[in-house]
């Protein structure tokens, strides 16, 4: 293995080991580090001008990290990496008039962390949200943010008949031009957070219409986070 760059916390000193048992971090060495490689599933996402960290997360069964993660209370310490990875990054897309957020289950966690910030607004002059998941209840924690937040939102369950909404997965929504209407890679720039299966069907709609993907080397007209989210 080659040799890994020092990692600094927020407060601009080295990362501290998190946890040697069970053995943690993407290098399975303790430390919260990882690199352009990392494919899990194990995200952390903060908004840091908040006075404190939020969690949204899935509780996976004898999960290295959700075991832990769900045990975590008020005025525990946390060490925090100041650097930000991942693809779900505003300058791994082109510029664009309309941005579109689409994720399922829990992948809404990292959109929740970009429209509380300012500069979303600033390059896109429309931001626009749909977040799919089984059942309404699914919707709670963050349904009323998105709502009286200054972006257009749309939530579509597909295993609740009493939803008083939209039903079934986003791709219906996109067929009827509910979202993504033009489909225009000039003007329409779109970041995904779901499902596998998800991730690939969009991708697959995307491209056919002339979306290119992004990443951190080459901007695109599309993200996608390669991690497994649900």
């Amino acid at each position: 293995m080659s040799e890994k760059e020092i990692v600094i916390n927020i407060f601009g000193d080295e990362i501290e080991a998190c946890c040697y048992d069970p053995m943690t971090g993407y290098f399975r060495d303790g430390f919260c580090n990882t690199d352009e490689h990392d494919h899990g599933s194990h995200v952390v996402c903060a908004v840091m001008t908040d006075d404190f960290l939020e969690f949204y997360s899935i509780k996976v069964p004898n999960g290295k990290l959700t075991s832990r993660l769900k045990n975590i209370q008020p005025g525990d310490t946390l060490e925090v990496g100041s650097k930000s990875t991942g693809t779900l990054l505003l300058e791994n897309l082109t510029s664009g008039r309309n941005l579109w957020l689409l994720a399922t289950g829990t992948g809404i966690a990292p959109f929740i962390s970009l429209v509380r910030q300012r500069d979303i607004f600033w390059n896109f002059k429309e931001v626009n949200v749909t977040w799919t998941v089984r059942t309404a209840r699914e919707l709670d924690p963050y349904k009323d943010l998105l709502m009286r937040n200054r972006i257009n939102f749309l939530a579509t369950v597909t295993q609740d008949k009493g939803y008083n909404g939209f039903q079934g997965r986003i791709q219906e929504q996109i067929e009827q031009k509910r979202v993504l209407p033009d489909m225009n890679p000039n003007e329409d720039k779109v970041m995904l957070c779901g499902s596998m299966a998800f991730n690939e069907d969009l991708k697959t709609i995307l491209e056919s219409n002339g979306f290119k993907e992004g990443n951190t080397n080459t901007p695109g007209d599309y993200v996608v986070e390669k991690a497994f989210v649900g």
